[in-house]
């Protein structure tokens, strides 16, 4: 195990390790804003640079592995003054409309501008980015906020796969896109957002969030998606709550699902149903509780509205809402349970057939092939996954 010094404090960390990932585990703070923890270190941005005693140059944390008896100073004048000329030089090709910026709050070249006291650049500015690009129904790039640290490329590649996007041109006037410029729905893209993720600025925003609130504004809920068995935690964004003053119509709705560091599966990466797939949530003919036919609720005493079934039913596409009385879970449970022991007592148990979820988890899914199996009497057990 090296045994290192960061900044005075004697720090022991495991072999292999970067400097910024033993300072980080350390609660050492090191600026940043192209290392992500689950990417291969760029060294990109230069602003998480350090110095080490024997080597005559800062150097980049993010990629330098630790080595026995390292001396390593974060934070010294020389250090701070390097990373001012950076934010600087970052400003310079970066509009600071904080104040209207969606990403207000939460933006991490904004955070060390305010670090660094750089309100405004003091070279000349010049945009060299106007790229706007609102090709696709989940987020928007808008490139005159890139800073080209190239997190959203790393992901793609490292993380996902797709290769969908990649550095184009040179010099001051490159900048990140698909392949010859094409929409992202022709590219290899496959929307799961990671890249949105790990945008440090306002270059990649979801659709949904933009002119909703600012980040400090939103409320945030943390949950289990439950798009499948996996059990990837989720991070939503919520509007302000109407009691906070922010009366925006129809109470709080969700901006955008993110993952958190924290989350024990997936972490901060999560796939495009977790990221994108939660409009159900607010559409006005989900269901939200068990329903019984009219005639069948009026059959078992549940309604006092005789009702007859038409011959245009609910499966052949005609059927309404009002077609149907609300009962509980406990009352749906019953009805259901009564309904399957007459058959299998009529018919036998091969008389029915068992259709389970991949958005129930493995726990679950054992549990309904086992009822099916020792319980009801009947192979008949099948999967919507199984292809």
């Amino acid at each position: 195990m090296p045994n290192i010094t960061i900044d005075g404090q004697p720090v022991t960390t495991v072999p292999g390790a970067t400097v910024m990932q033993a300072a980080l585990a350390h609660g050492i703070d090191i600026p940043r804003l192209c290392y992500h923890p689950e990417l291969v270190p760029s060294g990109g941005c230069r602003l998480c640079v350090v110095e080490i005693d024997g080597r005559p140059n800062p150097t980049p944390s993010c990629g330098l592995p630790v080595a026995e008896g390292m001396v390593i100073r974060t934070r010294t004048e020389a250090l701070e003054e390097m990373r001012r000329d950076i934010i600087d030089l970052f400003v310079s090709d970066h509009p600071l409309n904080c104040v209207v910026c969606d990403k207000n709050g939460a933006c991490d070249l904004q955070k060390y501008a305010y670090q660094y006291n750089v309100s405004q650049t003091s070279f000349d500015f010049e945009l060299s980015r106007p790229h706007y690009f609102d090709d696709n129904p989940f987020f928007v790039r808008d490139y005159q906020y890139c800073i080209m640290c190239g997190k959203c490329v790393r992901v793609c590649d490292e993380v996902v796969g797709a290769n969908a996007i990649d550095f184009a041109e040179r010099g001051f006037t490159s900048y990140i896109a698909t392949p010859f410029d094409v929409p992202l729905a022709e590219s290899s893209c496959v929307f799961c957002g990671s890249c949105v993720q790990v945008c440090p600025t306002a270059a990649l925003l979801p659709r949904q969030r933009i002119g909703r609130g600012r980040e400090w504004e939103l409320a945030r809920k943390r949950t289990i998606c439950g798009y499948c068995g996996v059990g990837c935690e989720l991070e939503y964004a919520l509007t302000p709550s109407l009691s906070q003053g922010e009366g925006r119509g129809g109470g709080q709705q969700i901006l955008y699902a993110q993952g958190h560091p924290a989350a024990p599966v997936n972490g901060e990466l999560t796939c495009v149903k977790g990221r994108f797939g939660w409009d159900f949530v607010s559409q006005p003919d989900r269901l939200t509780q068990p329903l019984l036919r009219k005639d069948v609720a009026f059959e078992l005493g549940l309604s006092d509205e005789p009702w007859e079934l038409s011959d245009k039913t609910v499966l052949q596409g005609k059927g309404k809402l009002d077609d149907f009385t609300p009962v509980s879970w406990d009352t749906a449970a019953g009805f259901i349970a009564d309904k399957l022991a007459g058959i299998i007592q009529r018919d036998g148990p091969d008389a029915v057939a068992g259709l389970t979820s991949a958005r129930c988890t493995n726990e679950e899914n054992y549990l309904f092939q086992k009822f099916f199996r020792a319980g009801v009497g009947t192979n008949s057990v099948d999967h919507c996954a199984r292809l």
